[in-house]
């Protein structure tokens, strides 16, 4: 059952105000969803949005890519001081950095499986200054606790972005993409986790990217919520479709929540250049 295609039908019994209608819906979708699931979920590792150019490379530029954007997240856990994070949080931040060094110790051995090279790791700058050559980003941020979790959290949404690049290259190796798939949905908790911990400090964010949020790098192509304001999406083939357009409205949505809810339903790939320009922030 194809994603699009029931919420245009929900949409439909919606509109028409009738409960039997959006009952129908709703039982077809409960009697197909286990055989529909593994459609489905190939079909977000392969949605694109409108008109884009995303996944252009080989299984290697992947692989190679993910690497770099958890070492780069390995470094910043590991320079985070102890007494930056909060008694309560440490268990927390422990176990992130325990996860991101198994995903470096699989990947460099897909890389090497697959005939690539492991280079050495870059210089990092985490204030986003390139050791002097422009102007500090993040100045406090092994200093200022909300700024680390600020920069915990663009990091981890970068590892998302990025993740949803790199998969579907990984389409012709079952091996891999299972592994890599997995990988992904970790970080998507560890993105999901650290919002959580910012919004209990006040930040006014949701546990997931909605729209274009507030740019915290310095230009808008270095800026990894750059594209997340997208509603026109293309699924498996399908002609693109305006994803607001499909969701029922009832009494009390705004447009501009029913917009929301439409950019917070797909996570936009990263091409491999606005990702890599993203990591050269804090290299060097």
């Amino acid at each position: 059952m194809n994603l699009l295609s029931f919420l245009e039908q929900l949409a439909a019994a919606d509109a028409a105000a009738s409960p039997t209608a959006r009952r129908g819906a709703l039982t077809q979708l409960a009697h197909t969803a286990a055989a529909a699931l593994p459609a489905a979920l190939l079909g977000v590792l392969t949605a694109q949005p409108a008109g884009a150019q995303t996944t252009a490379g080989t299984a290697l530029d992947g692989l190679l890519l993910l690497l770099r954007v958890e070492q780069l997240q390995d470094e910043f856990y590991g320079r985070v001081p102890a007494g930056l994070v909060p008694a309560a949080l440490q268990p927390d931040f422990t176990l992130i950095r325990a996860q991101q060094r198994q995903h470096i110790a699989l990947l460099e051995s897909y890389v090497r499986a697959s005939g690539g090279i492991v280079a050495a790791r870059p210089n990092y700058d985490f204030t986003g200054g390139r050791n002097g050559a422009r102007a500090q980003v993040f100045p406090d941020v092994f200093t200022s606790t909300d700024t680390m979790l600020l920069v915990a959290q663009v990091l981890e949404d970068l590892s998302v972005r990025t993740y949803a690049y790199g998969v579907p290259l990984l389409i012709n190796n079952n091996d891999q993409i299972d592994s890599v798939s997995r990988m992904f949905a970790v970080e998507g908790r560890h993105a999901a986790h650290l919002r959580q911990l910012r919004r209990q400090r006040g930040a006014s964010v949701k546990s997931w990217i909605s729209g274009t949020e507030a740019a915290a790098l310095p230009t808008t192509a270095e800026n990894v919520y750059a594209g997340e304001d997208r509603v026109l999406q293309q699924v498996a083939g399908l002609v693109s479709r305006d994803t607001s357009t499909l969701l029922p409205t009832t009494g009390g949505i705004t447009a501009a929540e029913i917009t929301a809810a439409a950019t917070e339903a797909f996570d936009e790939p990263l091409s491999f250049a606005a990702a890599s320009a993203i990591i050269q922030v804090f290299t060097y």
